[in-house]
C-alpha cells in the first residue's frame, strides 16, 4: 500500500508519554516520545509538533491522514482541532466502535482501552499467532489474542514507575531513586541496591507470574511480545519475553489504517 504521496501521522497519547511517528502506511519513518501535557492547547500542541518536524527535516502541511489512541480526553480535543486548523485532514481516533478487524470478547468491550486493542491488532497483524502482549507503562497491561486473531482479554497492574514512587513516598527513610537499574546481587547489600533488587526482581515476579497464568490458561504456545517504555528494563529479567517491540502501538494503527482503506479505496475517517 505505499504511497510516496501518503504521510500518516500516528499519535498515542499515554497517561505519562506520548508516542508520535510519521508512517507511509507499510512503515514507521520517524518517531518521537514527549510529555503528555493534560491541559495542553491546540496552539501549544501545533507548535511543538511543528519543532519536531522540522528537526527532521519534515513539514505538517506533508501530512495526509491522522490516526490516534488516547487515555486522555483532553488531549482528544485539542488533536481534534490541531486537525482541522493546521493540518486539514480528518483524524481517526480509535475507539471500542471503530471496526479494527479484530473480534473483541470483553463482557463489555467499552471497556476495554483503544490502545489495549491496538497493540493486540500490531501483535496479530506482525506474528500471525496466539499471543500475549504485555505493555508496560504507567500501567502494565496484559491482552491476550488466540490464534484465529480474536481479542480475549487480559489483565491490568500498577507499572514498575509507580511502585517506585510509591514506596519513595511511603518510606520516609529511604532516598530517591533516580532510575531503576539491575543490582549486583539479588542480595543486595547497601539501600539503593536493595530498593532495585526489590523493584526490578520482584516487578518481574509479578509479571512473569501473571503470564504463567496467561499461557496455561490458553494452551498452546503463545508468544509474548514486550511493549512500552519500562519494557527493556525487564529485558533480561523476565522469563517469559520472546520479542520486544517498542514501536507496535505505532505498527497497530498502521494495521488498522490500511484495513479502512483496502475497504473502501480510500481512507473514510470521519
Amino acid at each position: 500500500m505505499r504511497n510516496h504521496d501518503l504521510l500518516l501521522l500516528c499519535i498515542d497519547v499515554g497517561n505519562t508519554h506520548t508516542g508520535l511517528a510519521l508512517s507511509d502506511g507499510e512503515r514507521i519513518l520517524e518517531h518521537w516520545r514527549i510529555r503528555t501535557q493534560t491541559d495542553i492547547t491546540t496552539d501549544e500542541a501545533a507548535v511543538l509538533f511543528n519543532g519536531l518536524f522540522q528537526l527532521r527535516n519534515r513539514r505538517m502541511a506533508d501530512i495526509t491522514h491522522a490516526i490516534v489512541t488516547s487515555v486522555v480526553p483532553h488531549v482528544n480535543r485539542a488533536l481534534s482541532a490541531l486537525f482541522e486548523q493546521y493540518l486539514e485532514v480528518d483524524g481517526l481516533f480509535v475507539d471500542h466502535e471503530t471496526d479494527t478487524g479484530m473480534p473483541v470478547r470483553y463482557k463489555n468491550p467499552a471497556e476495554v482501552g483503544a490502545d489495549r486493542i491496538v497493540n493486540a491488532v500490531g501483535a496479530y497483524d506482525k506474528f500471525r499467532c496466539a499471543c500475549i502482549v504485555v505493555d508496560l507503562g504507567t500501567a502494565t497491561t496484559f491482552d491476550c489474542v488466540s490464534s484465529e486473531g480474536a481479542y480475549l482479554g487480559g489483565a491490568i497492574a500498577p507499572g514498575l514507575m509507580i511502585s517506585m514512587q510509591a514506596l519513595v513516598s511511603r518510606g520516609s527513610r529511604l532516598p530517591k531513586l533516580e532510575r531503576i537499574s539491575k543490582p549486583p546481587a539479588a542480595i543486595a547489600c547497601s539501600t539503593l541496591d536493595s530498593m532495585n533488587s526489590g523493584l526490578l526482581y520482584g516487578y518481574a515476579g509479578l509479571v512473569d507470574g501473571v503470564l504463567t497464568r496467561m499461557k496455561q490458561e490458553m494452551g498452546g504456545r503463545p508468544i509474548v511480545v514486550a511493549t512500552g517504555g519500562i519494557a527493556p528494563v525487564l529485558q533480561d529479567v523476565s522469563e517469559h519475553f520472546d520479542v520486544i517491540e517498542p514501536l507496535l502501538t505505532f505498527e497497530g494503527l498502521e494495521a488498522i489504517f490500511r484495513r479502512r482503506l483496502s475497504f473502501s479505496g480510500r481512507v473514510e475517517l470521519a
